[in-house]
């Protein structure tokens, strides 16, 4: 990151302390417990282990695979196998426990779920290894999995992504210092440059891109010991209710059915 704050979009700080291992983007192992919750956030991915999830009907511009390790059902069909949802599919999912992986389209592991059959046997235990055998079949994902990052060409988009990515080391986004104009001007793009390359590089319009970020900020910080007022104003969120709305509307679930699901907070 520049010294010259005026050289680039401004950030603002959190004062969440940050989990080390994730900052480095390794998946960390899930307590020893098979019945507590789980979760991963690193860049361009979540990977979270919960139960009795039940997320009303949304969509979102992720690839999404479920592995269900109890009953589940997609859009009112009970499965089994290993379920592909791929980005702005509207859908419903119930599962009584199991795994959901989310990854950004132009991801690593994005990139490998998208090659994925829509269905697929695979049901891990409760462990990260017992994921990963689940997975065997899958080698690339696997390999995606254990590497992360992202497939981007483009060195302009990448400078935007480290910038983004700092979020997850303990900063925060706020949409007013994130508008297209001046990440172009920073970028030395005209708007509507940037607008296109953005959406070519990262397989997502810049704004449902920038909330998604967002949104991720505030379950990280969520995760890491704030309330759910402290994050919503953290990612720019006018308050804890407009942070609600937008993860059901996103995710299918309020942020206290996540914490119930996923027990995000840390000092629960």
């Amino acid at each position: 990151m520049q010294s010259d704050a005026s050289a680039t979009p401004a950030i603002v700080a959190s004062p969440a302390t940050w989990n080390s291992a994730e900052t480095k983007n390794e998946i960390p192992s899930p307590p020893q417990s098979r019945c507590e919750p789980f979760s991963h956030i690193s860049p361009g991915l979540v990977i979270a282990f919960g139960k009795s999830i039940d997320a009303k009907p949304h969509r979102h511009t992720l690839w999404q695979l479920c592995l269900p390790t109890l009953s589940a059902e997609l859009n009112g069909q009970p499965f089994d196998k290993a379920k592909v949802i791929p980005p702005d599919q509207s859908h419903q999912l119930q599962m009584e426990q199991g795994w959901i992986i989310l990854a950004e389209p132009e991801s690593r592991v994005g990139a490998a779920i998208s090659q994925l059959p829509t269905e697929f046997a695979g049901q891990p235990n409760r462990t990260l290894g017992g994921l990963y055998h689940a997975l065997a079949a899958q080698p690339e994902l696997v390999n995606a999995l254990k590497q992360q990052g992202y497939t981007i060409s483009d060195s302009r988009i990448r400078k935007l992504q480290a910038q983004l990515d700092s979020c997850l080391s303990g900063h925060c986004l706020k949409p007013d210092k994130w508008r297209a104009k001046e990440i172009a001007d920073w970028l030395a793009l005209s708007e509507s440059r940037f607008l296109h390359l953005a959406r070519e590089q990262l397989g997502i319009a810049w704004r449902p891109y920038l909330l998604w970020r967002r949104l991720l900020c505030a379950v990280r910080a969520i995760k890491n010991g704030a309330n759910t007022t402290q994050a919503a104003h953290l990612a720019g969120f006018s308050d804890a209710a407009h942070l609600s709305r937008t993860l059901k509307r996103t995710f299918g679930m309020t942020s206290s059915e996540l914490l119930a699901s996923f027990t995000l907070n840390k000092n629960k």
